[in-house]
């Protein structure tokens, strides 16, 4: 490109990007570019502009389908990172050690025992609610109770467990 085809191209470009700003803006938003991004997609669109310039028949068009294209093409390449695709918080939750499974059997060993010591409705009701997760209307309509009665029997039921495995209180210094 010569220097007097550089200012031709310089004079054409500048009212070209003025008339189609509102419309890039509303492709770039369509396509939720972040706006860090979506400033290197523009430069990168005119940059093939400028090279191209000479062979480009309807400039306007060429330009807006270029950016769509480029737009496309982010998002591809975005899915393509399996690291960027994964919420770094959710990385962070995975990354922390798990207990080991022998701590989890001795806790469900100790859970069962405290269970056990609990009544007969009292076992249902928290094994109905907790264990096969119904709500408490249904847990109600199988047990034939109305479910106000579900409610305060389950928190009876966990103020139990509680007492039965928090530690007793130390005796009194005498």
């Amino acid at each position: 490109m010569s220097a007097l085809s550089s200012t031709a191209v310089a004079t054409e470009l500048e009212p070209l990007v003025e008339r189609l700003r509102p419309r890039l803006r509303r492709i770039l938003r369509g396509y939720g570019i972040p706006p860090h991004d979506a400033e290197d997609l523009l430069q990168e669109t005119f940059l093939a502009v400028v090279s191209k310039w000479d062979s480009i028949d309807n400039k306007e068009a060429w330009v807006i389908g270029t950016l769509r294209h480029r737009c496309a093409r982010y998002w591809r390449e975005r899915r393509s990172n399996v690291l960027e695709a994964v919420d770094s918080d959710l990385l962070d939750i995975l990354s922390r050690p798990q207990p080991a499974p022998q701590d989890r059997a001795v806790l469900v060993w100790d859970l069962e025992t405290v269970f056990e010591t609990l009544s007969a409705r009292h076992r249902a009701v928290l094994w109905l609610r907790f264990g096969l997760g119904l709500t408490t209307e249904e847990v109600a309509d199988r047990l034939g109770y109305c479910p106000a009665s579900i409610r305060k029997l389950t928190l009876r039921s966990l103020a139990r467990l509680r007492l039965a495995v928090s530690p007793p209180p130390p005796a009194p210094p005498s």
